[in-house]
């Protein structure tokens, strides 16, 4: 789903990896960053399971890369 070697700490730019790849619509990040600004918790909330779970697979592979790299 990310780029191969991407990691990053930014929650946006993990989504705009994923919309660039076209898993995610812009919509989709715009629905994302305002839940994540609105509550600072990532939520799921206004976009469908299939595309929740894309986005959670999305941050534990993220959140190995950049473990793996310490």
């Amino acid at each position: 789903m990310l780029d191969d070697g991407f990691k990053s700490n930014r929650y946006s730019a993990i989504l705009g990896n994923l919309c660039d790849n076209g898993h995610l619509d812009k919509s989709d990040v715009d629905i994302l960053l305002k839940n994540y600004i609105s509550t600072h918790t990532i939520n799921f909330n206004g976009i469908g399971d299939e595309k929740a779970k894309i986005v959670t697979e999305a941050l534990i592979d993220n959140y190995r890369r950049i473990k793996g790299a310490q």
